[in-house]
């Protein structure tokens, strides 16, 4: 709001304060020089009732810029803004009636009310003038306060997705790098191949800035890490693949499926007699489901904390959804909630 609008405004407040004295005083159609000169004064006293508001504002502002949406801070300020302007009000009141009403005779003796109804009435406009200029410091502060806390939480989502992603980077890579030196000597043709799924995978991690990928973006650099999966376990491990779904619709949080893949790898044996066999498959158009047998492993490395924890906070953070995790009758089965482009805005 700009500073006229903001005078013009006080000024209208004065009027109010004015026409409120004229109103009780009972002297409705009498409008004489004095009562001009009246109304000037009184939006005058009102303007610099104003200007000692801003002046204590800024104080606060200065001095509680954390604290001012508490009511401590505004019950200070509101009882002492009171205890400032009364003294003010006083003797403003003093000498509109006592010293500036007498230099009109003709009108003096029918003035009213006196000097005492005056002080009153005007205490108690001035009070709620400061409780109006609280409750404003108060509405402002209080929707400044939400705006930076969601900006906050916004970053520190983004941060947090950073940094979950940081983590899958160089763990992918390594990973890869494994397969790849059981691959160089025994047959290069196919390390050369591994090496170009490899280059796009990863540079599909480093290049993707979004938070969510479109589901058919995901399905697709899916199929060359299964590429190099296989190209490392062979027939030893079986992926099924049956997606009955709107691929361009829909999105998911980037690598989930892979690191989903990655897990069961990590926490099963499996061989060419007992094979791993991992179904993807989607369920109701709402979910995809990564599900593999069971066949733990006697002995299992240290965690890395990179998996289904990794992935149940990511979509906590960006679409405040859980994965759904189950294991019975033999399987593992982690549900991926799908997320609608329309629904979302990154």
């Amino acid at each position: 709001m700009s500073k006229s609008t903001i005078y013009l405004l006080r000024i209208g407040i004065g009027l109010f304060v004015f026409l409120f004295f004229k109103l009780s005083s009972g002297h409705y159609y009498d409008w004489q020089p004095v009562t001009f000169v009246s109304l000037a004064y009184t939006v005058l006293v009102v303007l610099v009732v104003f200007e000692i508001l801003d002046y204590t504002a800024k104080h606060l502002i200065k001095h509680y810029k954390t604290r001012l949406t508490e009511h401590k801070t505004l019950f200070k300020f509101y009882w002492g803004n009171c205890f400032v302007t009364a003294p003010v009000v006083i003797i403003a009141s003093y000498i509109h009636t006592e010293l500036l009403i007498p230099q009109f005779p003709c009108c003096a003796d029918d003035w009213e009310p006196g000097l005492t109804t005056t002080i009153a009435q005007g205490l108690v406009l001035s009070w709620l003038i400061i409780m109006a200029k609280t409750f404003m410091i108060y509405f402002e502060y209080s929707r400044i306060s939400e705006r930076e806390k969601s900006l906050l939480q916004k970053e520190l989502a983004q941060s947090k997705f950073e940094s979950l992603k940081d983590q899958i980077k160089p763990h992918f890579l390594f990973n890869s790098f494994s397969v790849l030196t059981t691959i160089i000597e025994d047959d290069p043709k196919l390390a050369v191949e591994f090496v170009s799924k490899l280059s796009k995978i990863y540079r599909y991690v480093l290049d993707t800035g979004n938070q969510l990928v479109p589901l058919e973006t995901e399905l697709e650099y899916l199929d060359h890490y299964i590429f190099l999966l296989k190209a490392r376990h062979g027939d030893s491990l079986i992926v099924n693949m049956e997606l009955d779904i709107e691929a361009d619709k829909s999105q998911i949080p980037i690598l989930s499926m892979q690191m989903l893949i990655e897990n069961a790898l990590k926490h099963n044996y499996f061989s060419k007699e007992n094979s791993l066999t991992i179904d993807i498959y989607s369920e109701n158009n709402d979910y995809i489901v990564v599900r593999n047998n069971i066949n733990k492993r006697s002995a299992l490395e240290k965690p890395t904390k990179i998996g289904l924890n990794n992935i149940n906070n990511r979509y906590q953070m960006l679409v405040n959804k859980s994965i759904d995790i189950s294991q019975e009758n033999g399987f593992f089965t982690v549900k991926l909630p799908l997320i609608n482009k329309e629904t979302v805005i990154q």
